[in-house]
């Protein structure tokens, strides 16, 4: 496999695989959708795209999972077992796996009655693939707290090190909220086919209205900004601890040509200019304009 993947075909292998993957998934989703006497619905041109569209989901979710999986190399860089902080991620999405459950969804109780089961199923691999993410950013708030270590002196470590380690988070907590964001944008088009697929089928607007889809969306946008957020601050907090205790504060209080170069120097070079709002705009609103003109399409009414 690892001679496979330097070859120059594997870029090809690669798509290959992924549109069969698509292909085969689309089908089944078909196929599971027609079962229980559902056939005569599934067989219509829009759950047909639903359909396609949960299986282009679940290879994204594939691509997206296998893609950040590095960065959840706990052993290496804090010396904990993997599957301790898997499974603390594992008890936080069956809890918003029952929650979601628990509250129902306006697709509970209407034909075709298999959807709900694929519905689930999506969610269920949409948290698979958020695992790495979401543990990346975990490992990185544990490596913030060793840098504070590092400042108030309980553990040596050399100025490199620390910026080594700044830039390392950055890098990993921008991976982080751009996989975050495509699973929470592929969910929020998903369910918007769905509910075009529902309104072609006969069912009232009013038993799936398009709130039910933003909120969704919102959801889990909000979980996603409370993963993401802490982390965040954190480590613009240690950027900027950082640079002051580099380029700490003249004695005088009379800052050189120097002084304010070189502070200006390492603070580009961390990146601590930008902000929560600036960081998330960037992330989400780079698909902002395919799922608006996607929902203008699958959400008919909605303005």
């Amino acid at each position: 496999m690892t001679r496979l993947r330097k070859h120059w075909l594997w870029p090809l292998v690669i798509s290959v695989l992924a549109l069969g993957a698509f292909a085969g998934l689309g089908l089944l989703t078909r196929a599971v959708l027609g079962s229980r006497g559902n056939r005569a619905l599934a067989d219509t041109g829009e759950f047909g795209v639903w359909s396609l569209l949960i299986g282009a989901s679940a290879v994204l979710f594939a691509f997206l999972f296998a893609h950040s999986l590095h960065l959840t190399d706990w052993r290496r860089v804090a010396g904990v077992a993997v599957w301790k902080p898997a499974l603390a991620y594992g008890i936080f999405a069956a809890i918003l796996f029952a929650f979601q459950w628990k509250i129902g969804s306006p697709i509970g109780n209407l034909k075709p009655t298999t959807a709900i089961g694929v519905s689930r199923a999506l969610l269920a691999l949409g948290l698979v693939a958020a695992a790495p993410a979401v543990l990346g950013l975990w490992l990185t708030h544990t490596r913030l707290r060793r840098i504070s270590q590092v400042f108030d002196g309980e553990a040596r470590g050399q100025a490199a090190d620390v910026l080594g380690e700044l830039l390392e988070g950055k890098r990993t907590n921008g991976i982080c909220l751009a996989v975050l964001a495509l699973i929470v944008s592929t969910a929020v088009i998903d369910a918007g086919a769905q509910r075009r697929a529902f309104l072609a089928t006969g069912t009232p607007k009013e038993a799936f209205p398009p709130e039910s889809v933003l909120l969704y969306g919102a959801l889990f946008t909000a979980i996603s900004l409370l993963l993401y957020v802490p982390v965040f601050l954190a480590w613009k907090t240690r950027c900027l601890r950082l640079v002051d205790e580099v380029y700490p504060l003249p004695s005088d209080a009379r800052p050189g040509e120097d002084w304010l170069a070189g502070r200006a120097r390492l603070t580009q070079l961390l990146g601590t200019d930008a902000t929560v709002g600036k960081t998330v705009t960037a992330a989400f609103g780079i698909l902002a304009p395919l799922a608006a003109s996607v929902l203008s399409v699958m959400l008919p009414g909605l303005k």
